[in-house]
């Protein structure tokens, strides 16, 4: 490759990735201005959960992958729907995309797969009632459906605007 081939690709690859930085952190910096009113920390499996009002009929759900290597920093966008309205707990239902910017560096598609979620918000303590406890079951599947898994999630979280 000559020199002004391979400078022509660093300077390609230089301006993707400062735009995937740029849209990455658009977004978590959005997450935590206005948007945030309910944040979800799920310790086993490293996932830090920002949302609208959860105790919204409708509410949307973006997740940010943490403890991991910064190839690989996924985000997830999850618009839910409670079932019911219960305030000690509300069962929701929800599906969305998982996605990484950063794949688009390697060349690779940025949607990674897809996912249902079904769990409930709890907020089993009568003085701290903005405290939650968070647990969902998660089927997901990679965008080709070729593989999928079964997950889990439980975290603690705290409501805002309760």
């Amino acid at each position: 490759m000559s020199f002004k081939a391979s400078f022509y690709y660093f300077c390609k690859k230089n301006i993707l990735l400062k735009k995937t930085l740029a849209i990455f952190f658009i977004l978590f910096s959005a997450a935590f201005t206005g948007f945030s009113q309910s944040v979800v920390y799920y310790p086993f499996n490293s996932l830090l959960s920002v949302s609208t009002n959860p105790s919204n009929r409708l509410w949307l759900d973006v997740r940010f992958q943490t403890n991991s290597y910064f190839s690989s920093l996924s985000t997830e966008v999850a618009p839910a729907i409670n079932l019911n309205k219960n305030p000690k707990a509300r069962f929701y239902l929800g599906g969305g995309a998982k996605m990484n910017f950063l794949n688009q560096l390697a060349d690779k598609d940025i949607l990674e797969g897809y996912f249902m979620n079904i769990g409930f918000r709890s907020s089993p303590f009568e003085k701290y009632k903005k405290v939650q406890i968070a647990f969902e079951v998660s089927p997901y599947a990679v965008s080709s459906f070729e593989l999928g898994v079964f997950r889990t999630h439980l975290g603690i979280g705290y409501n805002f605007s309760r």
